[in-house]
């Protein structure tokens, strides 16, 4: 028996496929091409803000994949990794011999961790990452990172201080063959170290020493950083460990840095993808009035299509598919431009696009796609295309046929939603108390949205407002006067109008407050923490990129030296902290706080014999804590308890931190290392002869970091600048895209109202006067526009530094408007929205009278 086959499809589908391309080919491509400027226009705003979006996307995702990808190559091939706890001692070499005397562990391997400077090829000092690693047992613990054999010599980074250099490192200190030996940025260690391999790991800058010369250049005799067992066959990873002691999988202990640097960049990440949607959220106006003014001009068409029997979901459905067509095609577009800005910033900026706020480390990313965020790009082209067109196209379901054919307009209940501007800024309140879910801000984002959404519908009465106080002045005069009535007649249809340049213009006022807010704060935080004239540190920096402590009489010295005024030892380290029973880490800030700080609120007055702290408001918000609470320091087996005395505001992280006294923590804790000096100068000093001197008492010229407050300050402001240069290039292309928009909305009311033009020319009104009508009414619409844009933004600028900022990166700020700078804002969007119409309108009034004539027999 043959096998059944599958029937072809039904004549009547295939016909109707036939049918519905012909009615494409002969209705839709015509109109189109006729617009095949504005068409061309409204698909490069699809696939621009699309390339924005994605690169975005991309990029802070391959960013995170290769520290995924590192963090999971360093994972050493063992059972259990030993580290000291939060606020604990480092491990020792006696603590090792006690584990390796031990009969359930078969191996182990110790582990130092550092970050030191190495000089490049050009001279420039270039941070990379060491390692120190028992180098006999290398191949069994760390395989991957085991050198090339082509000449490599095991035997002298054994016998001597020799450096296993990896292939990312060498690319970041620029050598294309690897030289003999480097330079090395430690104290005591002015000659050059040997190399004495090449570790194949092209992700990681780092360097690999022998764990005894690795303690013995970093000063740290005796001490670990880690320890990683391997247990004998049959025998279980043991639970209980000595206090202080914690054990981890490393492969549980690489997928916890993960997550940990997911979580410190996600708000980060999440704001500059909402940042970068803003382009596409502005150029989805602009698309809406390229298809407002796509059917308008097709009204007439439109009309006489249903008159021959074309139903009103035919005609529906081939807009609809013309809306599908531009958003698939400027998605297509835009895919092929979000890969290559995104390859392109990859390589020029790096995986956190220059700014160094989201902390990831390593080579340049390699560009990571997956198939779902392709698809996902692919599908928010045609969204953003039916979602422009919704409004033009729900106007057809109703259309008036005889009406449109005859020319009376095509009518519409344009008044029924006039509730809706305010109900949605009155929303906006609510949504901004919402609290954070999962750690994102959705409720504050929404309250963004619907103040846009709802400045849109509140224009209207804005504009009312604004032609009932002109009407008494235009009274007298004709043009004037038929401008302000003509406008406040039309007011509904201002929104739509001048959507585009309303929400780029809030927008931009909005960053333009939030930026010269946080600008102004940051200055005046680093003005109180920065009292000092010089600050000085080491290079040398441990595994939690603190600064190593700097040689117990460097700060006697630098006292002593000629134009050094005073002196001032500062202490951070890593620390425990114990709050409600819970536990965890931090860092401790000790320095001498006889100068202002920086606090968020009022100080509170503590009971005697309590220790009052400062804490970050990172740390208020992950631990709800508030002045007056208490808690615990752990160092070393010992609870110092504390109190909170004030939040102090804290620009330099985005972690928790404490900050005391540096005599009270040296009492408490009698830890009496320094790791940063601050130095006040005598007022006839020279700062450079100073920084000489400095470097030469040292010891160790080049192992000190030194900078005058002036520097950090500038230096500081100049990172910021760097971070917000993109925000001023996204005002830019939003208010651009928002002119445009102001033209095509502009050209689609004009054609509807050729037989009012016609008329009035029959009436005696010139050209010239026509285009004085249409710049008065669009200048009228675009003040309203104007002032609903400055509301709004100021509004969303407070949102952005009272709820976005604090939520997000729990940064706190004071609120300041740039008074110049808004109304020169204001003014350039009003001067550009008027020549614009005066652009648009010279454009549409250029037909002869003979053609307004005609017009104007066409309603008799």
């Amino acid at each position: 028996m043959n096998a059944p086959t599958r029937s072809p499809a039904p004549p009547s589908a295939l016909a109707g496929l036939r049918r519905a391309w012909g009615w494409w080919w002969q209705l839709s491509w015509p109109a189109l091409r006729l617009q095949w400027g504005r068409q061309l226009a409204a698909l490069l705003t699809i696939a621009l803000g699309l390339a924005l979006a994605g690169a975005v996307h991309w990029i802070n995702a391959s960013a995170l994949a290769q520290f995924e990808s590192a963090a999971r190559q360093s994972s050493a091939q063992a059972d259990a990794e030993l580290s000291p706890g939060p606020g604990a001692a480092p491990l020792s070499d006696r603590y090792f011999g006690e584990l390796a005397a031990r009969d359930d562990i078969a191996a182990l391997a110790p582990r130092l961790d550092a970050s030191i400077r190495l000089q490049g090829r050009d001279g420039s000092w270039q941070r990379v990452r060491l390692i120190g690693l028992d180098l006999v047992q290398l191949g069994a613990f760390h395989p991957q990172w085991f050198p090339r054999l082509a000449g490599a010599d095991l035997g002298r980074a054994l016998r001597e201080p020799a450096l296993l250099v990896s292939d990312a490192a060498w690319t970041r200190l620029g050598f294309d063959t690897a030289p003999a030996s480097l330079r090395v940025d430690l104290p005591d260690e002015p000659a050059p170290l040997p190399v004495a391999g090449r570790v194949p790991d092209r992700q990681q800058p780092l360097v690999i020493v022998d764990i005894a010369w690795a303690q013995q250049l970093l000063h740290r005799p005796g001490q670990l950083d880690a320890i990683l067992l391997r247990m004998a066959p049959g025998r279980a990873v043991p639970a209980d460990w000595p206090a202080g002691v914690r054990a981890q999988a490393p492969e549980d202990q690489a997928r916890q840095q993960a997550d940990e640097a997911r979580r410190l960049t996600r708000a980060y990440r999440l704001n500059l993808g909402v940042l970068s949607l803003m382009a596409l959220f502005v150029g989805a106006f602009m698309v809406f009035a390229v298809h407002s003014l796509s059917v308008a001009q097709r009204l007439p068409q439109l009309a006489l299509l249903g008159v021959l029997g074309m139903s009103a979901r035919q005609r529906l459905a081939l807009l609809v598919s013309e809306a599908l067509v531009l958003g698939l095609a400027g998605a297509v577009l835009g895919l092929g431009l979000a890969v290559a800005l995104a390859e392109l910033g990859l390589h020029a900026l790096g995986g956190d696009l220059g700014s160094g706020l989201t902390g990831l480390s390593g080579g340049r990313p390699e560009l990571q796609l997956s198939a779902a965020s392709i698809a996902g790009l692919l599908a928010l082209g045609p969204l953003v295309s039916l979602g422009a067109a919704a409004l033009p196209l729900a106007r057809l379901r109703g259309l008036p046929v005889a009406q449109v054919l005859k020319g009376l307009g095509s009518g519409g209940d344009a008044g029924r939603w006039w509730w809706l501007g305010p109900v949605l800024l009155v929303a906006a309140l609510p949504l901004t108390w919402m609290r954070p879910v999962f750690g994102l801000p959705l409720g504050t984002y929404a309250a963004m949205v619907a103040l846009l959404l709802g400045a849109l519908g509140t224009v209207p009465f804005v504009l009312r407002a604004i032609t009932g106080l002109l009407r008494g002045w235009a009274a007298q005069r004709a043009l004037p006067l038929l401008a302000v009535e003509r406008a406040r007649d039309q007011a509904g249809e201002a929104g739509r109008l001048i959507a585009g340049v309303l929400v780029a213009l809030a927008l931009a006022v909005a960053m333009l407050v939030m930026v010269a807010s946080f600008r102004q704060s940051l200055d005046q935080w680093l003005t109180d923490m920065l009292p000092a004239d010089l600050y000085l540190r080491q290079t040398a920096r441990d595994s939690a990129q603190q600064g190593q402590p700097m040689p117990p009489g460097l700060a006697a010295s630098a006292a002593a030296l000629p134009g050094v005024e005073r002196v001032a030892a500062q202490r951070t380290r890593a620390i425990g902290i114990r709050v409600r029973g819970m536990t965890g880490g931090t860092t401790l800030l000790a320095r001498p706080l006889d100068h202002r700080l920086p606090l968020q609120g009022d100080a509170v007055a503590l009971p005697d014999g309590l220790q009052p702290v400062y804490i970050n408001e990172a740390m208020r918000d992950e631990l709800r804590l508030a002045p007056g609470d208490r808690f615990m320091l752990r160092l070393d087996g010992r609870q110092l308890p504390v109190a909170v005395k004030a939040i102090w505001r804290d620009y330099s992280r985005q972690s928790g931190a404490v900050l005391m006294e540096r005599r009270d923590w040296e009492r408490l804790s009698g830890d009496a290392a320094i790791t940063e000096l601050a130095l006040w100068l005598k007022p006839d000093a020279d700062p450079v002869a100073v920084q000489a001197a400095l470097r030469e008492v040292s010891g160790a010229p080049e192992s000190l970091e030194i900078a005058s407050a002036g520097e950090l300050r500038r230096f500081s402001l100049a990172v910021f600048d760097r971070s917000f240069a993109i925000t001023y290039w996204l005002q830019a292309v939003g208010l651009g895209l928002g002119l445009f928009g102001v033209a095509a909305s502009l050209s689609a009311q004009l054609l509807a109202r050729r037989r009012e033009f016609g008329l009035l020319l029959h009436l005696g009104l010139t050209r010239a006067m026509l285009r004085r009508l249409v710049l008065a009414e669009t200048l009228l619409q675009a003040l309203a526009g104007a002032v609903m844009g400055l509301l709004v933004g100021l509004a969303i600028s407070a949102v952005l530094v009272f709820k976005l900022n604090p939520q997000s990166f729990h940064w706190s700020m004071d609120w300041s408007i740039p008074g110049w700078r808004v109304a020169a804002l204001l003014a350039a969007s009003l001067m550009a929205t008027g020549a614009t119409a005066a652009w648009a309108s010279a454009r549409a009034l250029r037909a002869g009278r003979g053609e307004a004539l005609r017009a104007v027999r066409e309603d008799w």
